[in-house]
Order: C-alpha cells, then structure tokens, then sequence
C-alpha cells in the first residue's frame, strides 16, 4: 500500500476538510513529497554503514503511515499541518543511522562525545600494538555510535545542510518558511521516539500554533509523538527482512534472530482493541530463538500501545483505537497466531524466585566471607570510582576529592557511613543500576548517557561486577543511600532506604536539605548489626600477640586502603581521627606505612623511623617510570606478613618474602586475592639493587644469605650476599670460588639439616648432640625455594629466577670446567 493511499494521509491531505483549505493541504503536501525525495536519499546510505540492521529505507517509512492508520482506524484525525509534522518526523526518526547523516562525515562523528567513550571503551581491552584489533575497535564505536546517537542527531537534520555541487546549501525540507516554522517540532518528535513515555509527557504535552500564510491548523504535539512511537514499533513484518537481501548479507546472531522472524510476518490487524500479529511459515525448532525474538518483539509493541493509551487518556484527548498486543502476555497464547511447529513455547526462561536470598548468598558470606572488611572494601571502591568520575568530568586535579569514614552512636544503636563527593546519582542509576545484582554501572551504556565525555577523559573504574554494594547487608540490615548529582541542586537528592534487609523493597523519598551532601556525592549508612567492639563486632580482634581486643577504625579502614589516590577521613566516637593523603603511601615514611599494612599504631604510637638503608622501601619502577609498588626484601621475618598486593590502592591479599606494597589485578570476583604486575625484568632489578643493600646491612650473615635465596627467585644479581654456608662460615661466590679450587669434591644439603620423626635418635639427642660436618655445605632453607611465600614471584619470573644449587652448580662449572 502507497501512504497515499493510507486513511491518515487521504483524510489530512485529500478529503475535504472544514479546518483547512485545499490549497493548505496542496502546499504541506508537497512540502512533505519534497522532504521525502531527500529524506529517501539519505536513508538509502544506512544499509552501507550498519548492513546489519534489518531494513531502514524509504519502504520502512511509508510502512509507518499504514501502521499509524492501522492503530489509528476513524479514532484519530490528523490535521494537514499535523499529517506534515508527523509524516516529517517519520522520515528523519531513523535517518542518522549513517555517516552521511552528519555532514562532516566520519571526521564529525568522532567529534561526538559518545564516539569519544565508546571508542575509549573498546581500546581499554586492545592490546599496544595490535592494529588489527584496534582497526575493528574503532568500526565498533562508529557503529555503535550511530545506533546511540541516531534519534539524537534527527532534531538536528531539519536545520542543517549539506553543500551541492555548486557549493550552495541543501536542507532536507526545501520551503524556507516551513522549515523555519515546523523544522524544530519536527525534529524533536523524532528524536523523542527514543525517550521514555514520561519524558515525552512532560516535553511534548503543549501545542504548536498556526503557520500564518501557510494554514490556519494547530499541532498537537503530543498526539503526534505518540502516533509516531506506535506506527515505528508496528512495523515488524516481511517488508523489513527481505529474504533475499538476508542471502546476501548473511547477519549473524541477535540481528540473525531479527531477520528470520521479520521475514514470516504478516501485517497486523485490528480484532477489538488488540492488535494482531500472524506468521507463516510456523517456526519450526531449529528457528525457535527467531521466535523468541518476535515474542519479546511484540511485548515491545504491547507496552508502547499500554503507554500511549493511558498518556492519551490521561490527558483527556482521543485515544487510539488498538490497546494491546493479542498474546503478547503469554508465549503459549502468541503462538495461536505467531504458529510454531513441532515445539511448544512455554515460559521457561530462568527465574530466580527468591531475588534476595540469591543476592544476599552470592553477594554476602558466600563470595567474601565472614571479614567485615569485604563491604568495607566495597564501599571504599564505590566512592573511589565515584570521586574519581567527577574529577575527569570537571578536570579537577589528581589528588582531588575526599572520602568520610564514619562511626557513630546514635539513639537506635551504631551507624557506620561511608560519604564521597563523587558525581552523586540521577534518581534513575539510583532505581537502576544501583540495586541492579550484577549490572555494573560503569560499563552500561547508562554511563556514557549520564556522564558523556567521562570515558574519552580516561575513566577506569573499579567497580566491575555490579555486585559490591550489597555486601553492605553484611554489615546490616537497615541501610540508607543519600545521593545529589554533582551538578544538580539539593533540591534533586533522593534516599533510597532498606528498613529490613534485601528482603524488604526500599523506599524512595526526597532527601531533606539537611542531610543531603553539600557539594553533592553519596552517602551509603548502615545501621550496624553488631555492637562494633563487642566479639564478632567490627572492631573487635582475637589475637593471641596482644592483649589489645579492640582495633581502631581510623587503623580498619588505613590497612584496607593504604595506597589511594583518594584522601581518606576516619571519625570515630572519642577516638583521634584518621586521616590518609592521596597516595601518600609514594611518601610517608617506610615505617609509617608499614604500620598501615598490618593495621599498626597511628604515627603518633610509633617508635622513630629507621635511617638504616636496608629498612627503607623502595619503589619498582621500570625504564618509562611506570610504577610497580614500593616494597624492600624482607626474607629475615619469621612473624607475620608485611608484603601486600593491592588492587586500585585497596589490599587483596598478603605476599611473603617482601615488606610493602606491590600493584596488582584482582584474581577473584571478591578481590581477596591478586598477581603483582610488576615485569620481570623490573623485578629482576629491584632485587639486584636490593642485594647491593643488604649486602652492606649490618644483620647476620644467616639473614643475608636468606635475602640472596629471595633475590635469585627474582632473577636478580646477588651481588656480594653470602649464597652457602660451607667450611662453618658463610661464603659469597667468589670466596665460594675460591675454596673450591682446592678440593675436587663437594657435598651439598640443600637446606638446614633438621631432625626427621624416622630418624634413630630423639629430637632432644639430635637438638643436643647432633653437629653437621663442616665439609658439608649447606644451602639457605628449603622454604626460599617453590613455595607459597614464593609462589607470587614464581607467577611474575616464568621460571626465570633461580636457586641458590643452581648459582652454586654454575660456581663449580667456573671453577673446576665441565
């Protein structure tokens, strides 16, 4: 069918009409036969940039005249003016889904903020040098780019121009008058067939006055968006998949699913106040997942009609006459008329009944355990990413921003809260997102539309799973979420409230100005469960190495977060406050950061630094000053573990043989465990300069001999540290080389000589009599060989370090020849 053989085209532009003349409806007429020439052109480049895309020419949009007149039937009357504005934004709703949408080409569109963020997005995953992967990076973001920013770019296709051939200016509506006029509405209608029904409530609602000169016919803005959202999900049938055309293109995957089910489908009909959707052939089981792809299609269709209906009605005007999708509630009832063969589709799809007893397990004790550090982690993380989100936004400088950490007493019992002055939340990440169990945020397409611009500035966030906020209900089960868009007023910040853990549904409410953050931000407060110094409590520690019980927040809170590049504030009840810089573990004292990894004393609890050289930390770097951690060899301590592997500044988990910090990537969905990223051969020399200083420490020979073990592991150069213990002394390799050039035979136990349970005499004989020969050389203990304190050097090196035999066996070889 010709749209002009539609009722809504006759009835605007050929009946005789008492509201307008005829020569109202000539002149808008061909105003729109005109815009429709150039409209067809620029729509017929679509299928070139997004191949994929079922079809989106000239057929869909006439289509879209029949699928309104359909919905319409005698309900509805559009104006000659109305039928213009409508029919104009039919033509350009789809049409910047192509290069040549924009007229400076594929230049401006990676001028477009999304393509900016999306191409950012995708290169984070190529690695340097790969061309390849980046070529297909980048045709990724162009592409997803134009789906983005499609309905987007039509409220600019009205005003703007293209140049012909003679360097003169080209619109797509040619009248200069009309375009004037009607251009803006018409291009906020078809951009508005991408927003919500509530947006387009509240920004079409008004109605446009009469064109003087032109017509004497007002436009009701509202009914003509609507009309516009219904025809363009109507049209799901034959004319939009081709068969041939999908021979030839071959899609794959969810477009496949797409083609296939478009291609069976007939025009709708009306039956009552239903809309009706037919197919043939019926799907047989090898094209099951095409009808899927209908059904969700068509529950589509259903709401668009549900919300159109009850706008209209609501705002008192003329309804359509169709309301819903015949089936489209049911899979079993759609395929009464969407036929199937062979199978039976049956709602099976994979619920989760209990939402939060799933939650509560996989995002609570079951993933992190029973550490209340787990959701202290987390939240730390959100306000990370949250401060730093707002400084790549704003270019606020690098060590901007302040996360609060508070305890408190209150008349109801304790309160923890957790406050950043970060972006803050729109009511809808904060409904969305937020409280959405596995959808990150950060990497949802929502992102790039609440902040645009916030990838292309380098934002990497932390946050990954989507999950870490909902390991506060270990803490709690009252929890409040107090947010205000940075660039918003306070006026717009919301609490979303859990009165009785994931069981409950929270509540939604305006935050009072009072207790809304005053520069904007969040503030996540829960209500503590358990009485934080009493056992089982936040605070409360079961250690047999101190008669201390109860911990510190401020020292919590540093020995979770030692390494941020976001200042961190501790307040408790009666208790100093604690403070951390922006990444002032680079500059702090070594023994003050120590203090912080193990959850020490407060530097004003501690005994004076060392001065010594081989007690300092000292930063792995490689050649480009790229950092790696801060750490010196430790393989002296018997007690405990003072090497750490961080992950965005927060601790993952405890490595042995080093004291401080290495940086890390997590291993883990709970972060309780990392790999340093530290190179090899920047490792190899950290530990050759390490060796250097430690052969020069004044410590036992033993401890030396022990960090020559560690070093060798590294790949490192012992330099002058003793590597045996041989003739009742210890020996560096050249004093090694040197004694063994007299003796033409050696014999080695790796390791100290200990007393076995099978051995023929008492451990107490062995500890009081037992004395090793001093011509048996003896290696550093096993333990600096493949072990778990050494595991993590084992994951860096590849098998590139070595053991104290090997660097002995390569001593003979030098000394006594193969």
């Amino acid at each position: 069918m010709s749209y002009k053989q539609t009722a809504l085209w006759k009835a605007a532009f050929e009946a005789v009409r008492t509201d307008a003349t005829p020569d109202e409806q000539v002149r808008l007429a061909s105003c729109y036969e005109a815009m429709r020439t150039r409209a067809s052109a620029l729509v017929a480049k679509i299928a070139g940039d997004l191949p994929h895309m079922t079809v989106h020419d000239v057929t869909h949009l006439d289509a879209l005249w029949e699928m309104a007149s359909i919905a319409a039937i005698e309900n509805f009357d559009l104006n000659p003016a109305e039928a213009f504005v409508f029919g104009g934004a039919i033509l350009l709703h789809d049409a910047a889904m192509t290069l040549a949408a924009f007229p400076g080409g594929i230049a401006e569109l990676r001028e477009q903020t999304e393509w900016r963020d999306l191409h950012a997005r995708y290169m984070a995953s190529v690695a340097e040098g790969d061309t390849l992967a980046a070529e297909k990076a980048e045709d990724r973001a162009t592409e997803d780019a134009l789906r983005l920013l499609h309905a987007k770019q039509a409220e600019n296709l009205p005003t703007i121009s293209w140049l012909g051939p003679q360097k003169q200016p080209m619109f797509i509506i040619e009248d200069q008058q009309v375009r004037n006029f009607y251009g803006q509405k018409i291009g906020k209608i078809a951009y508005s067939h991408w927003w919500s029904i509530a947006k387009v409530e509240e920004e079409l609602s008004g109605t446009l006055g009469a064109l003087p000169d032109v017509t004497n016919c007002t436009v009701d803005l509202l009914k003509v968006a609507c009309l516009l959202r219904v025809g363009d999900a109507m049209h799901l049938d034959q004319r939009r998949a081709p068969a041939f055309d999908f021979a030839l293109l071959q899609p794959t995957g969810i477009s496949a699913n797409h083609w296939k089910f478009q291609e069976r489908m007939a025009k709708p009909f009306v039956q009552a106040d239903a809309l009706v959707y037919t197919a043939q052939p019926p799907f047989e089981v090898d094209a099951a997942d095409a009808w899927w792809a209908a059904f969700d299609a068509l529950q589509m269709v259903d709401r668009e009609l549900r919300d159109v209906d009850r706008v209209l009605r609501d705002r008192q005007k003329m309804p359509l006459l169709v309301r819903r999708v015949e089936g489209a509630h049911s899979p079993s009832d759609l395929a009464r008329t969407v036929e199937t063969d062979g199978w039976v589709p049956v709602d099976s799809t994979v619920r989760v009944s209990d939402v939060p007893k799933i939650v509560a397990t996989l995002g609570g004790s079951k993933l992190y355990g029973d550490s209340t550090a787990a959701p202290i982690r987390e939240l730390i993380q959100n306000g990370l990413d949250a401060i730093t989100a707002r400084r790549r936004l704003q270019g606020r400088p690098a060590k901007w921003g302040e996360l609060r950490v508070v305890l408190e007493k209150r008349d109801d019992g304790f309160w923890l809260y957790f406050e950043d002055n970060g972006v803050g939340m729109s009511q809808t990440v904060l409904t969305g997102p937020l409280i959405d169990f596995g959808n990150s945020f950060w990497k949802s397409s929502l992102a790039i539309q609440e902040f645009p611009g916030l990838a292309a500035a380098g934002m990497k966030s932390r946050g990954k799973y989507g999950i870490g906020f909902f390991s506060v209900f270990m803490l709690g089960d009252v929890v409040r979420v107090i947010s205000r868009r940075y660039d918003r007023d306070t006026q717009s910040a919301r609490v979303l409230e859990f009165r009785h853990g994931l069981g409950s549904r929270p509540n939604l409410r305006h935050a009072d100005p009072k207790e809304a953050p005053l520069d904007g931000g969040t503030r996540i407060e829960v209500k503590l469960k358990t009485n934080p110094f009493e056992p089982d409590g936040l605070l409360h520690r079961e250690t047999p190495f101190s008669e201390k019980q109860v911990a510190r927040l401020s020292r919590v809170i540093a020995a979770i977060a030692p390494a941020c590049d976001v200042a961190i504030s501790v307040a408790q009840d009666e208790e100093p406050p604690g403070h951390t810089a922006a990444s002032d573990w680079l500059e702090v004292q070594s023994s003050t950061l120590l203090n912080r990894i193990v959850g020490g004393d407060d530097e004003d609890d501690q005994p004076a630094a060392s001065t010594k050289a081989w007690d300092e930390l000292v930063e792995l770097r490689d050649e480009d000053g790229k950092l790696y951690g801060r750490a010196r060899i430790d393989a002296g301590s018997q007690w405990g573990r003072s090497g750490l592997v961080t992950v965005d500044g927060l601790a993952a988990s405890k490595v042995g043989m080093i004291a401080g910090i290495l940086i890390g990537v997590e291993t883990t969905a709970s972060r309780n465990s990392a790999r340093p990223i530290v190179p090899a051969p920047v490792l190899a020399s950290w530990s050759s300069e390490q060796a250097i200083v430690l052969a020069a420490a004044e410590i036992p020979d033993a401890e030396k001999a022990e960090a020559a073990a560690v070093v060798m592991r590294c790949g490192g150069d012992v330099a002058t540290l003793p590597i045996i213990w041989w003739q009742e002394q210890w020996m560096t390799a050249s004093q090694f080389v040197d004694a063994i050039k007299l003796c033409d035979r050696l014999e080695v136990y790796e390791g100290s000589i200990n007393h076995d349970d099978d051995d023929d005499v008492t451990r107490r004989e062995f500890d009081s009599s037992f004395e090793a020969s001093a011509m048996i050389a003896q290696t550093i203990d096993g333990r600096y060989g493949h072990t778990r304190d050494t595991d993590w050097i084992a994951s860096v090196t590849q098998g590139r370090g070595y053991t104290p035999l090997d660097i002995i066996e390569s001593l003979l070889r030098d000394a006594w020849g193969e």
